[in-house]
């Protein structure tokens, strides 16, 4: 048997309390208490009520942090209408150049890029955000809406969608470099409205969705830099789904459309989908942002129109085996 050193690379700390940034599943020796103790995170989680918006939206597109988010476009009304959340409230900005919903966000609150959507119809249309104003930079390639993206302003990803006749979903994947588009390897299944998740240009996650049929999906695939690569599904097969995080720890909510757990939620630890919670309301079509499967926000939808939920897995320790 494999020895904790062997396994993990470092001896069990010997320490009088707690380290003070544990990583999950790291294990020490508290002298203060005499107790071996690991780091592991709450499976539950909890919900809580976050500021309302400004404005009710559905299909809109979130990028950023639970503290720190934005939102761009989204129906009813003004499809260029922006919001900015600083944790606590929701803040009218300024407005895209271009109205849109179902477009392709990355970045965050104050450094942020959306391309493609409709507004009516599919756009290539792609903006960025400077945290006070919109610029029009270069346009995709292939114009679409129902798309998702992962990444920065500077070095973002974007990957499925649709063309006008509803049932024409893409494999399309497109990398920007911070002037420019350019097509890189596709989808392994056409897909558009799933949920996607990443914090770089290089690692990626594309999760459920609507495929040629047009039919429901859980497919979920993993970007790496290069290519698209099959990993496991989802548990429950969805589209207009949110989805956020990074390509290992990933958040996925809501629809599908007409299904029986539109409020199901689960959580991607980088080789499977765990059902860890459930929102107050179901949902599709939300606006999202986190940067991991421990914190989430959620804001707007269809069901829910201006209501904001915070998703927080909290961190607890567990005692192990006393020592006397």
């Amino acid at each position: 048997m494999a020895t904790y050193k062997e396994s993990i690379g470092t001896a069990v700390q010997n320490i009088a309390g707690d380290p003070p940034a544990p990583l999950e599943g790291q294990v020490w020796y508290n002298s203060s208490s005499s107790f071996f103790r690991v780091y592991k995170q709450s499976a539950a989680g909890a919900w809580a009520t976050g500021g309302d918006l400004n404005r009710g939206k559905k299909e809109g597109r979130g990028t950023g942090t639970q503290t720190a988010a934005l939102l761009a476009g989204g129906e009813p009304g003004d499809l260029k209408f922006c919001e900015s959340y600083n944790g606590t409230n929701w803040t009218n900005v300024n407005d895209m150049n271009q109205g849109r919903l179902t477009g392709g966000m990355a970045g965050t609150n104050t450094s942020a890029i959306i391309a493609g959507g409709r507004g009516p119809s599919p756009t290539a249309n792609a903006e960025t955000w400077n945290g006070s104003n919109w610029t029009e930079v270069g346009n995709l390639n292939l114009a679409r809406n129902g798309l998702e993206g992962a990444g920065t302003q500077p070095a973002a990803l974007v990957f499925g969608g649709t063309q006008p006749n509803p049932n024409s979903q893409e494999t399309e994947t497109e990398l920007w470099n911070g002037s420019s588009w350019t097509e890189v390897n596709d989808l392994n299944v056409a897909r558009a409205h799933g949920g996607g998740a990443g914090a770089t240009n290089t690692a990626a996650l594309f999760f459920g969705g609507i495929v040629p049929g047009p039919t429901t999906s859980g497919i979920n695939e993993l970007w790496n830099g290069t290519n698209w690569t099959a990993v496991n599904p989802l548990n429950v097969a969805r589209t207009f789904v949110s989805g956020t995080g990074t390509s290992t720890a990933a958040l996925a909510l809501g629809g599908p459309p007409g299904g029986t757990t539109p409020n199901n939620f689960e959580s991607w630890n980088g080789t499977n989908w765990s059902t860890i919670s459930s929102t107050s309301a179901g949902t599709q079509g939300a606006g999202q942002a986190a940067g991991s499967n421990t914190a989430g926000l959620y804001f707007g939808g269809q069901s829910r129109e201006t209501a904001t939920e915070e998703f927080t897995t909290p961190a607890v320790f567990v005692q192990t085996i006393a020592v006397t």
